[in-house]
């Protein structure tokens, strides 16, 4: 039997999981290889379950802005 493939939005939840548990700096843009290497092991694996580095990064910052958005409400 295999897994499933991981979708982006698992691994934005798994993102935040982080910021639950390490606070508000798991959010900066510089934390996303770190990221991306402590839930896939490797960049290669993550752009292999998620797609392009550029679409990913898109994904995380566009999630702060929906984060905080929403917490401004």
């Amino acid at each position: 039997m295999t897994e499933p493939v991981t979708t982006l939005q698992d691994f934005l939840n798994f993102v935040l999981e982080q910021y639950v548990k390490e606070g508000v700096d798991e959010l900066d843009d510089a934390k996303l290889p770190d990221l991306l290497e402590l839930k896939y092991k490797a960049i290669t694996d993550a752009k292999r379950e998620l797609g392009s580095i550029k679409s990913i990064r898109e994904s995380f910052i566009g999630f702060q802005s929906t984060l905080y958005h929403d917490a401004a409400i």
